[in-house]
């Protein structure tokens, strides 16, 4: 059983808390969002939706009580509770309406939110939706940075290190552009110990929904095209489109961007646009990962799947030379044909979404792949058959 009590702002230096009291399992843990203290004047305290959606998804996700006795948004008590937990249910989740005490609701409305924003990463989704923001009648005028999960399963002080040299980066680059800037942190990724790649758009909505007196419009980048949607306790990203309209609130809307497209369509417009070649950041390798050494001094460690994926998407359009001073090109010369070879062993083994997008467009091309690389593929393949037959 898990219990809202209540809602409230404290101030420490130079940030501000969103703090919420909570029972959990007859536990009091105190909860908290916190921002930069300038961010205040865009806390909304009429309700607790960003602490709501949060503890919502794990409730489902344990099948729990959840009760509030804190205000929700109607509009966001109106999709979590008629279009999300069927959408759930249909996944194979077990809560049901009745564990779900959402009793208060908040009618509040925010003029004031005349923000436009979206996260920003340095990845492929970051700058598609930045540069489709940048031209949209919805102009982007703000960028985002969420430490909820996505530097840290659990949190700790790891991904606190990671998440304020990032936070750095993508105020300097805001600053750059024009652009406002506002970053959120929170606890809950230490009290809630779930799975990220399962959770993290709602993890992500949560922290937006901290600044409801900001933000109008929200982007949130696409992984997959609509082509991919299903329901999958899996990931969020395939039925983010659903989530989208869900978890809009009285003032706030979100939206997907990307949904048409797929990788390679979005690797071709970030890279028709400069404000990428310098900045472009995929790396999966960061300095948690154990045994991380890296003999490159690219912003990416040029070896990782991401950059792999993305280094071969780019060779195949002919734009990876634009990219020299963030991926190490002697150590994709060297590997080249084990790159590819890598990504065919996926699209025909794993049936993997990205390697077969690559190789169309490689088709598409006449992009020239070596006889070798399929060799070590085809090796791949075997390798499990020859590993039985010598046991």
């Amino acid at each position: 059983m898990i219990e809202l009590q209540n809602i409230y702002i404290e101030k420490a230096e130079d940030k501000v808390f969103f703090k919420a009291d909570c029972l959990i399992d007859n536990q009091l843990q105190v909860l908290w969002f916190s921002t930069d203290i300038a961010n205040e004047k865009y806390i909304s305290t009429s309700n607790a939706d960003a602490f709501i959606l949060f503890i919502f998804f794990y409730a489902v996700f344990e099948n729990l009580e959840f009760k509030s006795n804190v205000p929700v948004s109607k509009r966001l008590k109106f999709g979590l509770l008629e279009v999300l937990l069927p959408a759930f249910q249909e996944m194979g989740f077990k809560a049901q309406p009745e564990q779900f005490s959402f009793e208060l609701e908040d009618d509040s409305l925010y003029p004031e939110a005349t923000a436009v924003g979206t996260a920003m990463s340095f990845g492929i989704d970051s700058f598609y939706t930045l540069i489709k923001g940048n031209g949209s009648i919805q102009k982007l005028n703000y960028l985002t940075l969420f430490n909820a999960g996505a530097y840290g399963n659990y949190g700790g002080d790891k991904a606190k290190e990671l998440f304020d040299a990032m936070k750095n980066r993508v105020d300097t680059f805001a600053n750059q552009n024009n652009l406002g800037f506002a970053w959120v942190d929170t606890n809950l990724n230490e009290t809630f110990r779930f799975p990220y790649i399962q959770s993290h758009t709602f993890r992500n909505f949560a922290c937006v929904l901290v600044l409801q007196k900001l933000f109008k419009t929200y982007y949130y980048a696409s992984t997959f095209s609509i082509n991919d949607f299903r329901l999958t306790q899996s990931d969020p990203s395939n039925y983010d489109l659903l989530n989208s309209k869900a978890i809009s609130t009285n003032s706030l809307e979100f939206h997907i961007t990307g949904l048409i497209e797929n990788r390679i369509d979005k690797t071709k417009v970030v890279s028709s646009n400069e404000i990428s070649y310098d900045n472009l950041n995929v790396c999966l390798v960061t300095s948690d990962y154990a045994g991380a050494s890296l003999a490159t001094t690219a912003k990416n460690c040029s070896k990782c799947e991401k950059c792999v994926r993305t280094m071969v998407t780019l060779d195949i359009l002919g734009k990876l030379e634009l990219y020299k001073s963030v991926f190490d090109l002697n150590i994709y010369a060297k590997n080249k044909n084990k790159y590819l070879a890598h990504l065919l062993y996926k699209k025909y083994r794993a049936n993997y979404v990205f390697s077969k997008d690559i190789f169309n467009e490689a088709k598409v091309r006449n992009y020239n792949i070596p006889a070798k690389a399929y060799y070590l593929a085809s090796m791949r393949v075997f390798q499990p058959i020859v590993r039985k037959l010598k046991h």
